[in-house]
């Protein structure tokens, strides 16, 4: 079998995430180029796994004769990057957020129809065994009918005033449209699609953008979701609690054991192992399996754009508060 043949465009901490993924793979495929508009950067990552490094992605795309390519940029990018690789019908792995609005993200969705090119959206989240383990509770109905679901994310984020990820036109937003995203798609995986959501932000660093955003969601069936995310909080906190009509369920990220739950009239927790690599490797395993099978992936366009109208939605009902 031959592997299949990698690019990633952008090289910083997240390019590097998927770097280290798809070197977890080397029966899967190999990296074969690095980009990035900082060409040292991209020298020193494509180094490590004996890549060819470019800072211009459109000459990478037309030398390097790729299956897939990973789109680690800021979100400023993803769009003239992404016309890129779909036009060349070239398989993309694209980070979160799709894009900085829904319309970008249209955008990326229309080009990869027209090629008739796989693109996944890179929601890790849906790949971290805990959390898996979480949906297979829900699924088996062992909870029994979901009615509300706790998701937050927290940490102090020290480089906030110089980063590129406060900047709202490379990023779109703050911290609503960079983590709270991955909330909103947690709470679609586990409660389905969502009915109508509530919203509020503030700034606490001096920065132009939000640092802390809460989300109050419902489902379609009638899920309460409540959803919080924040930059400025001391100590990180990463947890999704689900509670059911027969049980509740909890997902912590510090913890290196998988999903615990407790069913009605139990005191004790039954705690589920997790042995699974990290989601990023298990994320990209998913991708280079569609790609080599020419299969439609688990985190599809219409999560993407479902997201993505989410937060826009949000965003305007912060903005009237």
């Amino acid at each position: 079998m031959n592997r299949l043949r990698i690019g990633v465009i952008g090289a910083g901490g997240i390019g590097g995430a998927h770097l280290r993924a798809y070197a977890a793979w080397p029966e899967l495929c190999e990296i074969v180029a690095v980009a990035d508009i900082n060409f040292a950067v991209a020298q020193t990552k494509a180094s490590r796994y004996h890549a060819a490094a470019f800072d211009d992605p459109r000459i990478m795309l037309d030398r390097c004769r790729l299956d897939a390519v990973s789109i680690c940029t800021p979100p400023k990018w993803h769009l003239p990057v992404a016309l890129e690789v779909a036009e060349r019908g070239i398989a993309c792995l694209c980070e979160k957020p799709p894009a900085r609005t829904l319309a970008e993200t249209e955008a990326i969705v229309a080009a990869f129809e027209r090629s008739g090119a796989i693109l996944q959206f890179a929601f890790c989240h849906r790949f971290h065994e805990p959390v898996r383990q979480m949906q297979e509770l829900i699924e088996a109905g062992k909870l029994g009918r979901i009615v509300q679901i706790y998701n937050r994310f927290g940490f102090r984020f020290d480089r906030a005033a110089t980063s590129w990820f406060t900047d709202p036109e490379v990023a779109g937003g703050g911290v609503l449209i960079d983590t709270l995203v991955h909330s909103l798609d947690i709470f679609r995986m586990l409660a389905g699609e969502i009915e109508r959501l509530e919203a509020a932000v503030s700034t606490t660093l001096p920065i132009s953008v939000e640092d802390t955003a809460s989300i109050q969601v419902v489902s379609r069936s009638g899920v309460i979701g409540s959803l919080h995310c924040s930059w400025v909080t001391p100590v990180s906190e990463a947890e999704i609690r689900v509670w059911g009509t027969e049980g509740e369920a909890i997902v912590d990220y510090a913890s290196s054991d998988g999903a615990c739950y407790r069913l009605a009239g139990e005191s004790d927790w039954t705690v589920l192992s997790a042995r699974a690599p990290d989601r990023f490797v298990l994320q990209t395993a998913h991708f280079l399996s569609c790609v080599r099978h020419r299969q439609p992936p688990r985190v599809g366009t219409a999560d993407g754009l479902a997201v993505m109208r989410a937060v826009e939605a949000a965003y305007r009902s912060a903005s009237r508060k």
